[in-house]
């Protein structure tokens, strides 16, 4: 170790300036991981070392080695590099602290996602290590800029500020967690940005919204209004995730609201937890006043309907909307779909309550890892099922007819077929007083064309599904 915390590491500090770029490169990512497993090991680094391991980003600034050939490749050691200090405590002066903070920034705005990434995770241990006890104002402060890039411009701005929002730690977040929260539940939509829509800010938007909402109610106790924290995500949050959900912008990529429905997805399921969580704290201390104070989570999720956070119209919703995504056209959008109705139903540590049809779930999609659900004939003829559920089957419909109606021949084929087989199966009841499977269907196709009517990406392949 004492080779390493000192020969070596004074070997490599002067090649962060080399003129070849492979050295300064390999030299700047090399002290910064020494650096870390030195203070891994319980090493204590002298005063002089930590000042001259402060120093490098400054010099490497100096030098202007940001510029020309090989600036994207320094950007990412150095944000590796602070990442690496910050986890190992090195001691920084203040005109240090800003300079790196100004760096990090400045990679947030870069257009590189892989640039931006390293930047977000060395500001996940920075801001902890050295600015979390440097008072209330510079806090709001950095809040304040990040939730002020959200509306930048430059779009790589603002995909770089949703996401560091969502890793900002909770004595930061706890003062401005309504701006913040606000904020992003705008930015997770198209309409936030008409005349210029980024896929990727609002994948990072949706994804920053559900990271503040986990980091703020892991320490809800914290919290003087933390009743109305939880009211929030489930009148606003879950609102403009579900907004998310049914996000269906194309560009000369395709399908770029994909990405923006599979974060949605993940983020009502992580949601939805964070809800039902907090029901089962209240009822149990709802229930620790009478003979139930030793019920079990399962026991408490299942007792009673009062003091809900996630209700039944929750659980609808968001079984619906997923359903939807599980029957369209996209291979692996179907997959993640299905496999976070899995969570849903098979969740380990909680029941999770008001799901209607349970049963029916459970057997359509079991809780097995054999079934290849991106293959369409082997996820369509079980999912058309979910049709027979009043609840399910105008989502599930809207979301068929994409693949029933569309151009792709072999999805058009396996949905088309795996709905005539739904229609002639004798063994499917569907207790609608009666009324067959083609009628309900018929009256499903009727809403679907009210309700989509103007909208040609749903119609279109509707009226070819009706033909």
């Amino acid at each position: 170790m004492n080779y390493f915390g000192g020969h070596a590491l004074e070997k490599l500090v002067p090649c962060t300036l080399s003129t070849d770029l492979c050295t300064r490169h390999g030299a700047t990512l090399a002290a910064g991981e020494v650096a870390l497993k030195l203070y891994q090991l319980g090493f204590t680094f002298t005063t002089d070392m930590q000042k001259t391991l402060s120093g490098i980003v400054p010099a490497i600034e100096k030098a202007r080695l940001y510029r020309g050939k090989g600036g994207e490749i320094m950007r990412s050691a150095v944000s590796r590099f602070i990442s690496c200090i910050s986890i190992a405590g090195i001691s920084l002066n203040d005109r240090t602290k800003k300079c790196l903070l100004e760096t990090l920034n400045e990679n947030l705005r870069h257009p590189n996602s892989q640039i931006q990434c390293a930047a977000v995770e060395a500001l996940k241990h920075f801001i902890p290590t050295y600015l979390v006890s440097s008072g209330e104002k510079i806090a709001s402060d950095i809040i304040s800029k990040y939730v002020a890039l959200l509306d930048d411009p430059n779009v790589a701005a603002r995909r770089g500020a949703a996401l560091a929002l969502g890793i900002l730690p909770f004595k930061f977040l706890m003062l401005k967690w309504m701006p913040v929260m606000s904020k992003l539940c705008s930015s997770c939509t198209i309409e936030d940005k008409p005349d210029d829509p980024d896929a990727e800010a609002r994948v990072n938007s949706v994804r920053g919204l559900i990271s503040v909402c986990e980091t703020l109610t892991a320490s809800f106790d914290q919290l003087s209004n933390g009743d109305s924290l939880y009211a929030y995500i489930k009148d606003y949050v879950m609102r403009a995730l579900f907004r998310a959900l049914d996000d269906y912008a194309v560009d000369n990529r395709g399908d770029v609201g994909s990405w923006v429905r599979e974060a949605a997805m993940d983020a009502l399921v992580r949601c939805m937890f964070i809800l039902c969580k907090r029901d089962i704290v209240a009822l149990r201390a709802v229930s620790a006043t009478g003979h139930d104070s030793e019920l079990g989570d399962m026991e408490v999720n299942a007792s009673s309907t009062a003091y809900r956070l996630f209700d039944s119209g929750i659980a609808q919703d968001l079984v619906a909307g997923i359903a939807k995504q599980a029957v369209e056209k996209i291979d692996k959008i179907r997959e993640i779909a299905i496999k976070t109705l899995q969570r849903i139903l098979y969740h380990q540590e909680h029941l999770i309550p008001f799901i209607p049809h349970r049963e029916l779930l459970e057997e359509i999609i079991p809780n097995s890892r054999d079934l290849e659900w991106a293959v369409p004939t082997v996820s369509y003829p079980r999912l058309v099922k979910l049709l027979q559920v009043s609840y399910y089957s105008k989502s599930v419909l809207s979301g068929l007819v994409i693949s029933t109606g569309g151009l792709q021949e072999s999805l058009k084929k396996a949905s088309m077929s795996a709905l005539v087989g739904y229609l002639q199966d004798s063994d499917i009841n569907t207790n609608c007083e009666g009324k067959s499977r083609e009628y309900l269907l018929s009256c499903d196709l009727l809403w679907g064309l009210q309700h989509y009517q103007k909208c040609d990406r749903v119609i279109t392949p509707m009226f070819i599904c009706c033909v």
